[in-house]
């Protein structure tokens, strides 16, 4: 990790503890010494930015909070000197971006209070399930209740143009049958007519033989009637108000997944469901603590433009 990294990582730990006065009065008061400061030594004022006061013991807390390896580069005066002189260019920084008034930006009012909702999460769901521990037996129940539906079926990754134009389509798929990967991505990206793909070469991403949703059946039944990977279907498909010329672009088999092979997704989706719980839960109490008024007919107003997804597709 190089220097400016390290600066750059401690100055985000004092983004983040912008509230951090707030949050310390429901601490028990501190015991001194502390970081070998007394008291008196913590308070004394390093720097101050407008009305941004940095103490000696926010930067000996902040340089503490960080591991071993980190606090080792800030040993010397001379980096202690240049890490304070970096935080205020920091809050420089924040201080102009205030005086902007960017701090009342609709983005940045959702950032904050999207991180305090984080904090809330992380204080109130995630710690106490810390201690909740998901056994073997649970997993393997979840397993032996339905084995298969850990397993996966066969995938194909595809890429295609569309156009519109038959004529047109016809000799794009006759360069596309001469093209490599790249050079078919190249054309798709020059040809295809699906604004939804053709920026990232015409990818469709892995599908199976058969489900609801994109890609439609035409192109999925032609991907898997492709047994090489880098062929191209030798015919046009006609869907959604055009041709698609398809590529083969990976293959995956059907995979069957013993107990061993699944349990660490079940462990991952057990946790994931106590969590959703938990906060559904916390929701609900909150329901019944503060005033919650909703006009559901209010949303009949909203008119929302939806355009043809059958175009380009």
């Amino acid at each position: 990790m190089s220097w400016k990294r390290a600066v750059i990582i401690v100055l985000a730990l004092a983004a983040t503890n912008c509230s951090k006065k707030a949050e310390e009065a429901q601490v028990v008061e501190d015991q001194w010494p502390k970081h070998g400061l007394t008291e008196v030594q913590a308070d004394e004022v390093l720097a101050k930015v407008g009305d941004r006061t940095i103490t000696v013991g926010e930067l000996a807390d902040r340089l503490a909070s960080q591991s071993p390896y980190l606090r080792a580069r800030f040993e010397s005066p001379e980096r202690r000197k240049e890490l304070l002189d970096n935080l205020v260019r920091f809050e420089l920084l924040v201080y102009e971006a205030k005086r902007r008034g960017y701090a009342d930006k609709p983005e940045i009012v959702r950032a904050r209070r999207n991180a305090m909702i984080q904090q809330l999460i992380k204080k109130e769901v995630d710690a106490p399930l810390e201690g909740m521990e998901i056994t073997d037996e649970e997993v393997k129940a979840i397993y032996d209740e339905n084995p298969l539906e850990f397993d996966r079926l066969a995938q194909v990754r595809a890429s295609h143009i569309f156009v519109k134009d038959r004529a047109r389509a016809k000799k794009t798929l006759a360069h596309a049958k001469n093209a490599d990967l790249a050079g078919f991505r190249k054309l798709a990206r020059e040809d295809s007519e699906d604004d939804k793909t053709r920026a990232n070469g015409g990818d469709l991403h892995f599908f199976e033989a058969s489900g609801e949703g994109e890609p439609p059946t035409a192109i999925r039944e032609a991907a898997f009637s492709l047994d090489k990977v880098g062929t191209v279907y030798p015919e046009l498909v006609e869907e959604g108000g055009g041709y698609h010329i398809i590529m083969l672009t990976g293959k995956r088999a059907a995979l069957k997944r013993t107990y061993e092979q699944a349990k660490r997704a079940i462990r991952h989706k057990l946790t994931r469901q106590r969590k959703d719980a938990a906060i559904e839960a916390l929701t609900e109490r909150l329901r019944k603590e503060v005033v919650v008024e909703i006009d559901y007919d209010a949303l009949n107003a909203i008119q929302v433009e939806i355009p043809d997804f059958r175009q380009g597709q």
